[in-house]
């Protein structure tokens, strides 16, 4: 019944998270939801691996966080003092209705292609289970979105990193590899890198 609950608690984490990334304008609220994220991904994939092993999927999320999180921090600080005014840290650009609205659209219609494409996904893989299978389908949706409607560094990377969490619940199942996992965890830490990396270069503000 507990691993139930976690299995349950998991996914509601990594879908509740995921639509936040794709919604909300704030980076701070961003980073916080993507760590929040791999709560749920080490969760799920507790289910099928050792506790060391689901261990590694929390620490290189939160990794993940904080080297993104990091990188936006210092360039707000530039911008701050570049401008010489005052920033709290947020887009100034407010999305318009109509983005909303679409937005929410597109994420019913992935909701609905979860339970369409769950039991697919179940017959084709042996041993995945329901709710781990939304996840799967959730995380690697919602991350495409991402992908498609946000065009700042910190968006690519959180979609590519939401994407790949997805794949890393499947393979937990399928493939509870300690080589493999451990080469998920260097590519996802590796676009993190990245990310930051065109954060600082860039100087974005993390636009629509």
């Amino acid at each position: 019944m507990n691993a139930a609950w976690a299995e349950l608690a998991g996914v509601f984490v990594v879908l509740t998270v995921s639509l936040l990334n794709l919604v909300m304008q704030d980076w701070r609220k961003r980073i916080v939801a993507l760590a929040a994220q791999a709560i749920g991904v080490f969760l799920l994939c507790f289910q099928s691996l050792s506790l060391n092993l689901a261990l590694v999927k929390f620490i290189e999320g939160w990794m993940a966080a904080a080297i993104l999180g990091t990188a936006m921090a210092n360039v707000q600080s530039g911008l701050k003092t570049k401008a010489d005014q005052p920033t709290d840290g947020a887009s100034n650009f407010s999305m318009p209705l109509s983005a909303f609205v679409f937005r929410l659209a597109t994420v019913l219609l992935i909701s609905g292609l979860l339970y369409v494409g769950a039991p697919y996904l179940m017959s084709v893989f042996n041993g995945v289970r329901f709710l781990q299978s939304l996840a799967v389908l959730g995380l690697c949706g919602v991350g495409l979105l991402v992908l498609s409607f946000r065009v700042s560094a910190l968006s690519l990377a959180i979609g590519l990193i939401t994407v790949l969490n997805g794949f890393e619940i499947l393979l937990a199942v399928i493939e509870p590899s300690l080589l493999l996992h451990g080469l998920l965890a260097g590519v996802i830490l590796s676009i993190a890198f990245l990310g930051a990396f065109l954060l600082l270069y860039e100087g974005e503000v993390v636009p629509l």
